[in-house]
């Protein structure tokens, strides 16, 4: 223990030792080369760990076996230093230190040996750059496959809807026109079997409506609307309000244009059916405490460089706090005491980002709606 305590005591000390030069018989081209190579040596050891460290920064969550990369640095960082101080002691005999720089070494050296046995097992297992390409290519064609088959079974699916929506349409008119023949057979003095038949009316009604949204979601889903042309969008807006001419009329609506743009380049079928829903919502949304007021306004955003087209009115509102997210869903709802089936919305959004475009909603309730599309 005594000499323990006197190797770190004088670990720095040199008297007990003449330095290296004096040691033997040194020529001065022996002793140079001796020193320049150490000094070489201890230069390269320390630029490589310089260079690892730098790599392990830039990519050190890419890398594998990190633990054993920063062991590796360390034991040639402590071999470089060896030969350091190897080449002082031609000058400064500190033996004791250059003793217990080997002894780290020789102990990190044997800790980086342990860890490199415990990971090659582990690092065999690593696929080479060419077996990992060609893995890559057998999982892309296998999700290319999966894809073209999903496209496949997505594309039956809708051919089913769409057959067995028409399909049912004519047996839902064929009631609805026998009930009409029965409800004239029967004449008005049977009450109990005319409420009858106006609740089955009702129900075929309803019927008919899913058969009709399940045809128009279909077909959004599968018609790409090419029919690309210059539309007149004041002409469009009327023929919309003549078709529905009926249901405007018994609303009471205001409807007014502000159109700063009056013709914009879409599918016309499209636009149609975009404008259409967003006028029909607002009418089957109104207030009951005021005269339903819809103005229709279109811009030019010179910032974007889009045309935009937006819905106002004063109807019943929505509470976008809650319904933001399902705003656009399908068959989602927010006002149950109305008629609707929550598909008008989702086929307008669907149409417009289809295309390109987006919509902005800006709603209070009891106050109105404004819906912006920006295309």
């Amino acid at each position: 223990m005594e000499e323990v305590s006197d190797f770190f005591s004088k670990l720095l000390w040199s008297e007990s030792w003449p330095p290296r030069w004096y040691c033997g018989k040194w020529t001065g081209f022996h002793g140079w080369l001796y020193i320049f190579s150490n000094l070489a040596i201890w230069a390269a050891y320390f630029a490589i760990p310089f260079s690892l460290f730098y790599m392990l920064k830039k990519k050190k969550n890419e890398i594998p076996f990190v633990k054993v990369l920063w062991l590796f640095i360390l034991f040639i960082l402590l071999c470089g230093l060896t030969h350091l101080v190897d080449a002082i002691i031609f000058w400064e005999p500190v033996y004791r230190l250059s003793a217990l720089i080997l002894f780290i070494t020789a102990i990190i050296s044997w800790v980086t040996v342990w860890a490199l046995y415990k990971v090659i097992p582990h690092a065999l297992t690593l696929k080479s750059p060419q077996q990992l390409e060609i893995i890559v290519n057998e999982r892309t064609q296998q999700l290319a496959d999966s894809n073209q088959n999903l496209v496949r079974l997505n594309k039956d699916m809708d051919n089913f809807i769409y057959s067995a929506s028409h399909d049912l349409k004519s047996p839902v008119n064929n009631i609805e026109g026998l009930l009409q023949l029965l409800k004239a057979e029967m004449g008005p003095e049977n009450k109990t079997v005319t409420n009858l038949i106006e609740k089955i009316e009702n129900s075929t009604a309803k019927v008919k409506n899913t058969v009709i949204n399940l045809t128009d979601i279909v077909k959004v889903q599968t018609n790409p609307y090419e029919d690309i042309q210059e539309i007149n969008i004041r002409e469009v807006l009327k023929e919309i309000l003549s078709e529905n001419e009926i249901l405007v009329k018994t609303s009471h609506a205001k409807i007014t244009f502000t159109l700063n743009v009056e013709t914009i380049t879409y599918s016309k079928q499209a636009f149609k059916s975009i404008m259409y829903n967003l006028i029909i919502n607002s009418i089957k949304y109104k207030s009951p405490d005021r005269s339903l007021k819809i103005e229709i306004m279109t811009a030019h955003n010179p910032v974007t460089n889009r045309n935009e087209i937006s819905v106002k009115d004063n109807g019943l509102g929505i509470d976008l706090d809650l319904c933001r997210d399902k705003l656009f869903k399908l068959f989602k709802r927010f006002h149950d005491h109305i008629e609707g089936s929550g598909v008008g919305l989702y086929i307008t959004n669907k149409i417009v980002e289809d295309k390109g475009g987006k919509i902005e909603v800006e709603s209070s309730v009891n106050v109105g709606s404004v819906f912006k599309i920006i295309f």
